[in-house]
């Protein structure tokens, strides 16, 4: 399976704290999903990378060599969102202008047609998918080496468990720099099954039935999830890329999720199906930002368009909006 890249920004986080809870505060995890990771990220790179003490952690040989490769394979990529945004804007962003940096599953669940329509055909907001590290990085980057008149960021995050705390203490540290976390509503993810499976004909899945089929995950904190419910064999691929996903479950060959609300957002032609879960996970959906970008024109015009959609859909029982 190939490294995730979320997990070596936890890494690099881990070998600069030299401690698995604050790594994990900064990264809106449990110290035990950070453990996971860790764990995970040992066995992908087939090495120790920490030596674990009863009341520390340190870096191995093999770990402390690492550190540099680690953030050079971290900083290119990157560098390489960076070149994709600016090649994505026009040379001279309006005044006013934004860089919306959009965790990925939050994108294509949350996003109604109207609010992509906006997105994607306005020049003042820049828009790119990313995971949640990777944004809490790139606002932190806007804030501390970007000139004043550069594009200033606003991040979509998705928060994928009932870990409030280790959510909110990592919150609480980008609002010490100055951001301020707007929630948005809280949904609950469903399993998503092919339309052709005989899990389609049951209203509610157990974890039993959906362990009949492979997992198909994003690469991001829900792989964690997943693989500390189901266990890690259980997961057969993770990947931002959801037209695989899609492929993948329509041909019933595997299961994977989405949150409630793409019963909403998304079209209604296609051989998939969403389902209820016996145990579900809540998904808070939020945005971050310094107060002056969130009061934009430009991103309070999107924001209108995501109300008059979701106040609209209230009763739907899917979701429920935020103060």
């Amino acid at each position: 399976m190939p490294v995730n890249i979320e997990y070596l920004h936890y890494f690099l986080d881990v070998a600069k704290t030299k401690s698995i809870a604050q790594a994990a505060k900064l990264n809106f995890i449990s110290s035990q999903g950070m453990s996971r990771a860790m764990g995970e990220l040992e066995k992908e790179l087939g090495c120790q990378l920490f030596i674990r003490y009863s009341n520390k952690l340190s870096l191995s040989p093999v770990g402390e060599e690492l550190v540099d490769a680690a953030a050079r394979v971290v900083d290119d990529y990157g560098a390489l969102l960076d070149l994709a945004a600016a090649k994505s804007q026009p040379d001279h962003a309006p005044c006013g202008s934004i860089l919306l940096d959009c965790q990925n599953v939050a994108t294509l669940a949350f996003f109604t047609k109207e609010a992509k329509d906006y997105l994607f055909g306005t020049r003042e907001i820049i828009f790119r998918e990313s995971q949640n590290s990777q944004i809490r990085q790139s606002l932190l980057t806007s804030l501390a080496e970007r000139p004043d008149d550069a594009l200033p960021a606003v991040g979509l995050f998705c928060f994928f468990n009932q870990e409030r705390h280790s959510e909110k203490e990592g919150i609480a540290a980008l609002e010490e720099r100055g951001f301020r976390y707007r929630p948005y509503l809280r949904t609950y993810d469903k399993a998503m099954a092919s339309a052709a499976s005989p899990l389609a004909q049951l209203d509610v899945l157990t974890d039993e039935d959906i362990a009949t089929r492979p997992l198909v995950a994003t690469n991001s904190h829900l792989y964690s999830v997943l693989a500390k419910r189901f266990g890690r064999d259980a997961i057969a691929l993770s990947s931002a890329n959801f037209a695989l996903r899609r492929q993948m479950v329509e041909s019933d060959s595997a299961v994977s999720f989405l949150p409630a609300i793409a019963e909403l957002t998304m079209p209604e032609e296609r051989d998939f199906v969403l389902r209820d879960m016996e145990r579900p996970y809540e998904v808070e959906i939020g945005f971050v930002g310094r107060e002056r970008d969130l009061e934009q024109p430009c991103f309070r015009r999107l924001i209108d368009i995501l109300d008059d959609f979701y106040r609209a859909h209230q009763d739907s029982g899917l979701y429920t909006l935020c103060e």
